[in-house]
């Protein structure tokens, strides 16, 4: 059963079930009204559609035929529906801006009572609709999921047609469609995460670019995914490392990370593994926890997506829970995928805030549900500075696979730190003396030598200079690093470590 008929036959129950008031998210109008309209049928019942652009409509009548006049205001418009005998289904688009008046909260409260005795019902549909209190008891939620791979293969199928004009064979307007085999399965695997209408938006536009539409558009495909996963907001299209070969040290990590390089795969399917559930990565700030993210994600080689827990908290506190279910419903699509969340304890702190209304609890238990059923196989990276700050539950062994702590790094890592920033800017390693850098530089984290080594570098081109080890040793006698500056905060850090992760 596809998504779209296992929501038609939740609503259905729903409405069945007498529920007055019943949420349903989407950004999607198009298929709302078709889900709506499809269970209105199936119960003999009449459909209404209101807009503040058209007031209330009745569809089978038509756009102009079925309006029904004055119902452009949404109080006036649930008045009308109000007094009307008989049972009805009536869709309402875009209701949110108007539940901040208290007089169209009373003719919803209204209307509640007045559905609840039959099967009548109130659909409110949206991209973030949110109920005053006093209506949230009353209301059922849905959400319209995103496409499964099924429907995107069927979309690309359509789409195709009319692209080439009902043949597949034929060009329209100069497209030509190429698709042979199980190429349209990969294009429809290329639009997993995407709604329908912004599928087949990438489709068209990929076919007009080059007047054909064929499995070479792939990146094409892929790249104006990436840009609409961004534009939301919310995640962010990370480009990793090559591999583990680029970050210095961590060595229990790597070898961690390479006994799971094929876990995604069917063969660690058929032998009887479930792919690895994620990472907690903790430490001393600037020891390379954010790299190692990017460089276990080169190494097994899947997409990664960072999110911010900052811009979870929306100015609208209803906001921010809808805003990361539908991140990791996104997550999930993009699957088998990484999702990486800096510095979490920003988001989950145990401690929370009085004056958020529980928002930070409902959003740990949002997340802490998500990682211990999420049906697909999403990796979860999450960094974190200070994890006495995160709660329990969060730390308990099933959530994470491992928990790994990155300490203030020793003399050989020091070393090999210089030498791979020395690299990466086109400097030969040999020619500096690595140890008598790592000696000088006791106490200093991965980000201090990096910061270290492009000082270094200003003051040689400033001076007209090549870079030797006595630059380099100046910048250090003049860097402070943070284990110097706040001594008693990093040795908090690396006792917690010590007693409760495993060493990276």
């Amino acid at each position: 059963m596809s998504p779209f008929d296992s929501l038609r036959r939740e609503l259905t129950l729903l409405v069945l079930s007498r529920y007055p008031l019943v949420v349903l998210e989407s950004p999607e109008e198009p298929q709302v009204e078709e889900l709506v309209g499809r269970v209105a049928v199936d119960l003999s019942m009449p459909l209404l559609v209101w807009r503040s652009s058209t007031g209330l409509v009745r569809p089978s009548l038509g756009a102009n035929g079925g309006r029904i006049a004055d119902t452009e205001d949404a109080e006036r418009a649930l008045a009308r529906v109000g007094g009307m005998v008989g049972e009805v289904v009536v869709l309402f688009h875009d209701l949110q801006p108007y539940l901040d008046r208290p007089e169209v909260v009373r003719r919803l409260r209204d209307l509640g009572t007045h559905f609840s005795g039959s099967r009548s019902t109130a659909i409110l549909s949206g991209t973030a609709v949110e109920l005053p209190g006093s209506l949230s008891h009353e209301a059922a939620r849905l959400e319209l999921a995103l496409p499964d791979e099924r429907e995107l293969e069927q979309l690309v199928r359509q789409t195709a047609a009319q692209l080439a004009g009902g043949s597949q064979g034929s060009a329209r307007g100069g497209i030509q469609v190429e698709l042979q085999g199980d190429e349209t399965a990969r294009l429809a695997r290329a639009l997993r995460g995407l709604h329908r209408d912004e599928a087949k938006r990438l489709l068209y536009q990929a076919a007009l670019a080059d007047g054909r539409l064929a499995v070479d558009d792939l990146d094409r495909l892929l790249e104006g995914k990436r840009r609409r996963v961004e534009a939301g907001g919310l995640l962010q299209w990370v480009e990793p490392m090559s591999g583990l070969a680029d970050l210095g040290g961590a060595e229990n990590l790597k070898r961690w990370v390479e006994l799971r390089r094929e876990a995604f795969g069917e063969a660690a399917r058929r032998f009887g593994l479930e792919p690895p559930k994620g990472l907690l990565l903790s430490g001393v700030p600037g020891t390379g926890k954010s790299l190692a993210c990017r460089a276990l994600a080169g190494e097994w080689k899947l997409p990664l997506l960072a999110l911010d827990p900052g811009r979870l908290f929306d100015k609208f506190v209803g906001e921010t829970e809808a805003n990361l279910r539908r991140t990791l419903a996104v997550a999930e699509s993009l699957a088998p995928a990484i999702l990486w969340i800096d510095e979490i304890e920003k988001a989950l702190a145990a401690e929370g805030s009085a004056a958020d209304g529980g928002l930070a609890q409902r959003i740990r238990g949002t997340l802490l549900t998500w990682m211990q059923e999420r049906p697909e196989p999403v990796f979860l990276m999450a960094t974190a500075n200070d994890v006495e700050r995160l709660p329990v539950e969060l730390l308990r062994r099933g959530r994470f696979d491992e928990v790994f702590f990155f300490d203030l790094p020793e003399r050989v890592e020091r070393a090999r730190i210089f030498g791979l920033h020395l690299e990466r800017r086109e400097r030969d390693p040999k020619a500096f003396d690595l140890d008598v850098l790592a000696d000088a530089s006791e106490g200093f984290s991965g980000a201090e030598i990096e910061g270290v080594v492009v000082a270094a570098l200003y003051h040689a081109f400033s001076a007209r200079r090549p870079l030797a080890d006595e630059i380099l040793l100046g910048e250090i006698r003049a860097t402070r690093p943070l284990a110097r500056m706040r001594p008693e905060a990093i040795a908090r850090i690396r006792a917690w470590g010590k007693d409760h992760a495993r060493p990276a």
